[in-house]
């Protein structure tokens, strides 16, 4: 594994990076589709490749390659590669292993990096420059994936508005857990704020980032409606209900906290826990947005449809305003 930590790059490293990218930028470029999208096997050749060249420079077909695949190529390397760089969602399950385009792929890079390493001087590296240069370059090839693979990809869920309109909240937040990190708990954070846009057409629903916490913004939680204030979590801790919660009763606010529906149970015993039972509103995520959904449509399944959709291009919207990451948006199918 590449370190990131303690291997800091030099001017001269820094300097046969730039001149490295220079040449792996337009071969990456070149391999996108008529469509502009790359596909993931070209990624993963690049994660492998720069892989190898932490140990070893000008790289040989025999220092990466194994019968026809990459050497170690999975989808568990892949994500402990990504992981090393601190991305930790769900990448390419295979990790190019299965396609015969991967090794073709990093057969051509390794020829670019060998010949642009040459040029930049790389072959008098020590191996701690050299493992320095790697990981620049692999943080390079990381950035793409997040741009080029979960930038383009969106959250997709069984969407279906004969359902109750919990089951698709539901549906997206177990989305959102197979994805990981916190894409869960910005899934829901963005639902309920724009479930709060349709319930409140004539309030200012704030629009933040799901990493903005409340004390940066001045808000009472982190959503604010009337004296209600509204938290939203996905693994509710001691910590919401005596600091926050405690806070906002002390300031004359009304404190609703918002769970998963299957911590519903472990939020009240701990405000039980707290003796704030009886003055905290304990609430499931998915009864919240979807019970006020078909309440506003008239529990008439026309409008339950047209609702449903108007909340997931309201979410979407928020995505786009508040967070960096774009894959958070929700495909929205073509059933609404």
């Amino acid at each position: 594994m590449v370190s990131i930590e303690s291997e800091q790059p030099s001017n001269v490293v820094a300097s046969a990076a730039a001149t490295m990218v220079e040449a792996i930028d337009p071969w990456y470029e070149n391999l996108r589709n008529k469509k502009g999208t790359v596909d993931s096997n070209v990624m993963c050749a690049g994660l492998y490749i720069t892989e190898f060249l932490a140990v070893t420079f000008p790289l040989t077909h025999g220092d990466f390659a194994a019968d026809s695949q990459v050497k170690g190529a999975s989808g568990t390397k892949a994500k402990a590669i990504l992981a090393d760089h601190g991305e930790l969602r769900q990448f390419t399950r295979e990790g190019g292993r299965t396609s015969r385009y991967t090794i073709k792929h990093a057969e051509n890079l390794a020829e670019v990096v060998n010949a642009a390493g040459t040029e930049a001087g790389v072959r008098d590296f020590t191996p701690q420059d050299l493992r320095a240069l790697a990981s620049f370059l692999q943080a390079w090839f990381i950035a793409r994936v997040q741009k080029d693979y979960f930038g383009k990809q969106k959250v997709s869920a069984e969407i279906d508005p004969g359902f109750p309109v919990r089951t698709t909240v539901a549906s997206l937040l177990e989305a959102g857990r197979a994805r990981g990190g916190n894409a869960a708990g910005a899934i829901a954070q963005h639902l309920v704020g724009a479930k709060l846009q349709i319930r409140f057409p004539n309030e200012t629903i704030n629009i933040e980032s799901y990493t903005t916490a409340d004390v940066q913004t001045g808000r009472a939680g982190d959503y604010q409606v009337g004296d209600t204030a509204i938290h939203v979590t996905m693994a509710p801790g001691m910590s919401l209900f005596e600091n926050r919660c405690a806070h906002n009763l002390r300031h004359g606010f009304r404190p609703r906290v918002l769970v998963p529906d299957s911590a519903v149970a472990a939020a009240s015993q701990i405000a039980r826990l707290a003796d704030l039972h009886q003055r905290v509103a304990v609430q499931s995520i998915e009864d919240f947005v979807g019970t006020n959904i078909e309440e506003v449509a008239g529990f008439a399944q026309t409008e339950v449809r047209a609702q449903l959709r108007k909340l997931l291009e309201l979410y979407n919207e928020r995505i786009d305003v508040a967070e960096a990451d774009k894959s958070l948006k929700i495909e929205i199918p073509a059933n609404l």
